[in-house]
């Protein structure tokens, strides 16, 4: 799956930032329901959240272009994943500063 449209690129980046956000070392491997939680079931976002279908095609397009990946059905947030991310998302942001 490639995000073409500027408003897909744009929730993909979105992603990837919240992804950075949340990045606990305590804590590296994730089911895809408790990252979604901890990103976007927060009370204090009121109304920013992503639908959890959208959030998991996101995160699949994310594991397919290798920028996190997954042990044991779990998605794996660690220090590297971070980094990669990180990267994505300064390579791309001008996606979302037009």
């Amino acid at each position: 799956m490639e995000y073409e449209n500027r408003s897909a690129t744009r929730e993909i980046l979105d992603v990837c930032n919240q992804l950075q956000a949340n990045f606990d070392p305590n804590k590296i491997d994730w089911t895809m329901d408790e990252l979604y939680l901890k990103i976007f079931c927060d009370p204090n976002l009121n109304g920013n959240r992503l639908s959890f279908e959208s959030f998991g095609e996101d995160m699949n397009w994310i594991l397919s272009h290798g920028l996190i990946s997954s042990n044991e059905g779990k998605l794996r947030l660690d220090e590297f994943a971070v980094n990669l991310l990180d990267k994505y998302f300064k390579d791309h942001r001008e996606i979302i500063e037009k």
